[in-house]
């Protein structure tokens, strides 16, 4: 009985093995790019496509509810890029005292960009802490700490589809609080475009989910 037992253990162990060895192998193989050729790789995603110059969005606002109920507040506009920064014009929104504080406060902050994203990303110091394999897609994880311990945000960290040059998922750290989100993205006119974001804050129990659509571009 014993003898059998060391013969199962010895057949398991020459089969597991070799499979470490081969795992241990690719590990090793894996050449793990710096933090600045990741944020090449997000800067450059759409370098040789045409340049995007506006978008409509389409925001769902809810307060401590799933996504299957209908929102507290929905909001639609515009996106338009004007020399790498980001301006939002919203058209139509929920009536009510929440929903236009809402409009003021929160999207117009979130979705106003102040400086191109180049400017925005030198402002932090990045590393690369590892890596993930997605259908055949290499996957880095990047975290981001400000260089002015008094930047807000003063942190993030998120997953890159390093192959795409996209952030897929991630957190943003503010002095108030974090932000989750997760972003999908679609090929348009030879160009990676922003189709759906959801962002959610656990502090507020907040949610928000974004769907973009008709796409404007230009020649580069």
């Amino acid at each position: 009985m014993v003898t059998h037992r060391l013969k199962q253990t010895f057949v398991f162990l020459a089969a597991v093995v070799p499979v470490l060895a081969v795992l241990a192998a690719a590990g090793a193989e894996q050449e793990i790019p710096t933090s600045e050729q990741v944020m090449n790789r997000i800067l450059n995603a759409n370098a040789g496509g045409p340049v995007l110059t506006s978008a409509d969005a389409h925001f769902k606002f809810r307060m401590h509810k799933p996504v299957s109920l209908p929102p507290d507040c929905e909001f639609s506009g515009a996106i338009v890029l004007r020399e790498g920064r980001q301006q939002i014009e919203i058209g139509r929104r929920t009536s009510g005292l929440q929903c236009w504080a809402l409009n003021h406060f929160i999207i117009g902050r979130l979705f106003q960009g102040t400086e191109p994203p180049a400017q925005f990303l030198s402002r932090f110091t990045f590393w690369v802490l590892g890596w993930r394999l997605v259908d055949g897609h290499l996957f880095y994880l990047v975290e981001g700490t400000a260089r002015n311990p008094k930047n807000n945000p003063y942190g993030m960290i998120g997953w890159v589809d390093y192959d795409r040059g996209l952030i897929v998922d991630g957190t943003i750290k503010y002095s108030w609080g974090d932000i989750d989100g997760v972003q999908r993205y679609e090929k348009r006119s030879g160009a990676w475009v922003l189709v759906y974001q959801y962002l959610m804050t656990s502090r507020f129990g907040a949610s928000l989910e974004v769907e973009y659509s008709n796409f404007q571009f230009q020649p580069r």
